[in-house]
């Protein structure tokens, strides 16, 4: 039946996460991403002209830092949700094969399905 089943590639899974959080290990496209906040002085004593601009720098500063941080966190969350749906992926299939064996080596012949007669005879070149 269709959509009945889940066909992931586990090591395309790893080697995504992986990527996603080796990017989070490069360091940022602009150091004002990880600057402390503070306001860049004014030059020249022009404080009470550029004084607005200063407080915009830092409040856009700090906005930029929040999302950067959410957009890593969201990252990490991502990868490590993808390396566990892969763990489980594997499992799972390690899992039904285990049962598929033990279910094969425990069969008894005489609870083994009756073969369909038109299974026995051979129907080559018919």
């Amino acid at each position: 039946m269709s959509g009945d089943e889940i066909n992931g590639d586990t090591d395309a899974m790893r080697e995504f996460a992986s990527r996603i959080m080796g990017s989070l290990d490069k360091p940022p496209v602009s150091n004002i991403s990880r600057s402390d906040g503070e306001s860049t002085p004014c030059p020249g004593g022009l404080d009470s002209l550029c004084m607005h601009l200063t407080i915009a720098e830092s409040e856009t500063i700090r906005q930029l830092q929040t999302f950067i941080t959410q957009a890593e966190q969201g990252f990490a969350a991502y990868s490590a949700f993808v390396q566990q749906t892969a763990a489980n992926y594997l499992r799972a299939d390690e899992t039904a094969r285990q049962e598929i064996l033990n279910t094969f080596v425990s069969q008894r012949p005489e609870d083994l399905p009756k073969v369909d007669p038109r299974l026995v005879t051979p129907h080559s070149g018919r």
